[in-house]
């Protein structure tokens, strides 16, 4: 006789134990969390994997037929899961870009980056130079200053920009992302939302902070991982 309510629970925690491995197996790990979190992956694979087998190890014996309790609680175990499956593009673009910007700055605080003369000069940089000129001074965010961005296309507000260029930063998950924007103004005309291009040119500062004059637009297709860290 096999025991239902072992068989459902061990089903469960398989179908989550395979979830974790494929998303350690196929990389897919990067949409959802970010390098400093990687590890719960690995490690709900490897302990669900090995629960899903202590549970089905002992399926022979007295036959609990599972409660209607059990059926509830295994959909609700079930429902993320399920979510993920019908919904697999979990990348994040324009329309979240603007609900987590609508939502305010005090997150985006906490990251802001120590200012590097001679660093890397990016998002993050260029957004809070725009609010600061002493940290664009420290961070050598300067008018004229060449630089290359890979992002995803937003319209944040109407201004010079003929649109912006925006990234998602992840410190522990893609829950937890925030946007950053730097204003193109280019002479080619819009894009649509969401659409991935590199864009090169220089910074100019103007009354609302800096925008960047694009010398080179190449439209790319969405990277592997579409987050900075």
């Amino acid at each position: 006789m096999i025991d239902g309510r072992r068989a459902l629970r061990g089903s469960v925690l398989a179908s989550w134990a395979a979830f974790f491995g494929w998303l350690w197996l196929t990389g897919e790990v990067t949409r959802y969390l970010g390098p400093r979190t990687y590890w719960v992956v690995v490690f709900g694979c490897i302990t669900l994997s090995l629960a899903a087998l202590g549970h089905l190890w002992g399926l022979r014996g007295r036959p609990f037929a599972p409660t209607r309790a059990d059926l509830w609680g295994t959909a609700l175990l079930l429902l993320p899961l399920i979510a993920v499956i019908v919904i697999p593009d979990a990348q994040l673009g324009a329309q979240a870009a603007s609900r987590k910007a609508s939502a305010g700055g005090f997150a985006a605080a906490a990251l802001i980056p120590l200012p590097e003369p001679g660093g890397e000069i990016s998002f993050r940089e260029i957004d809070y130079s725009s609010e600061s000129e002493e940290y664009a001074a420290s961070a050598g965010v300067v008018d004229g200053l060449s630089v290359e961005l890979t992002g995803f296309v937003t319209h944040p507000e109407p201004g010079e920009a003929t649109f912006s260029l925006t990234r998602f930063y992840v410190s522990c998950c893609a829950a937890d992302a925030i946007p950053f924007s730097v204003p193109v103004a280019a002479t080619r005309g819009d894009r649509p939302d969401d659409t991935w291009a590199t864009v090169a040119g220089r910074l100019r500062r103007i009354a609302s902070g800096f925008v960047l004059d694009a010398t080179r637009i190449e439209p790319i297709a969405p990277p592997r991982d579409p987050y900075l860290y």
